[in-house]
């Protein structure tokens, strides 16, 4: 019905520190991929209508959790790739933001594995920090892309 896409969101992620290839592969080479993907229809250089990326990195992608340098490190490179597409805007008419909550209640912080098992209480640990309901990091989320910053 709509023959159209304005918004790209890239929100997968994983958090399990025990299985590297596959964290960098959802965290960041996803979100590579799906964004290339849309590009190709998007960039006004080849007569697309342009649009706009808003890609969930993490706060970890400034600040990382050192239970968890794999996830850390993903959402830093997706986070990285973002601010790059971000400068492109003005060439290829696609406006990219990276979404950067901090720890939000989903099923990723309940239970998780930190890197080679150096911290097995880091869930627990985590949770003792300020949080966000997934409501309120959606309603969040909204508000930035509606202010566009």
């Amino acid at each position: 019905e709509l023959k159209t896409v304005d918004l790209l969101i890239n929100g997968a992620g994983i958090l399990d520190d025990n299985q590297i290839e596959r964290t960098i592969a959802v965290n960041f080479t996803g979100t590579v991929n799906t964004t290339t993907a849309i590009m190709d229809f998007w960039d006004k250089r080849k007569g697309g209508p342009g649009g706009v990326i808003a890609n969930i990195c993490s706060v970890t992608g400034f600040n990382s959790i050192y239970q968890v340098p794999v996830y850390s490190a993903s959402k830093a490179a997706a986070l990285s790739f973002t601010t790059s597409l971000a400068k492109l805007a003005h060439i290829t008419g696609v406006t990219a933001y990276s979404i950067n909550p901090g720890i939000t209640k989903t099923v990723l912080v309940h239970k998780f594995n930190s890197w080679l098992s150096v911290e097995p209480r880091v869930a627990e640990l985590l949770l003792e920090h300020p949080t966000q309901t997934t409501l309120q990091c959606a309603q969040n989320f909204v508000k930035a892309i509606e202010a566009n910053q």
